[in-house]
């Protein structure tokens, strides 16, 4: 099995949002309508530009609906108009504690469904329950609004 790891570094938080939107536009050309949701892990520290990167995502998909992390709410949706996509979640798993709580929020049928695009912030916190082919973006904060983005491909 061929695995991809590519580095890219940010000095921006509006240039992180920039490198979400390449990101996505690569994603929407070369996927192919799977059997279950396409589902992103996005990992690293507080203040690692995690939302920052989904807000980037988020205004790429022309969502009507303001973006922040949900972080008391843990999962939000959104509705996307894209070839395949119709959902975005956006799930923050920075309070869960067992991932058992994520999958009693109907999480296992969320990614059951090949229209779902889930972003998962602190998505480390339940790699147990995640699919074995799910994308990984870790950030590091390398400076006070420098980051370097490592993102891991199946």
């Amino acid at each position: 099995m061929v695995r991809i790891k590519i580095k890219i570094i940010s000095e921006s938080p509006k240039e992180t949002q920039k490198i979400a939107s390449f990101f996505m536009q690569a994603i929407l050309k070369q996927y192919s309508s799977k059997q279950n949701g396409l589902v992103i892990s996005l990992e690293g520290p507080l203040g690692g530009g995690k939302t920052e990167f989904l807000k980037g995502i988020a205004k790429f998909l022309k969502l009507k609906e303001k973006l922040f992390s949900p972080t008391f709410l843990i999962m939000k949706s959104f509705p996307c108009k894209t070839r395949f996509f119709k959902t975005l979640w956006h799930l923050d798993c920075y309070r869960i504690e067992k991932p058992k709580e994520i999958k009693e929020l109907d999480f296992s049928e969320i990614i059951k469904n090949p229209q779902n695009l889930i972003f998962i912030e602190w998505g480390n916190k339940i790699k147990k329950i995640l699919p074995k082919n799910h994308l990984k973006i870790k950030f590091k904060i390398t400076g006070e609004h420098t980051r370097i983005l490592e993102f891991h491909l199946p």
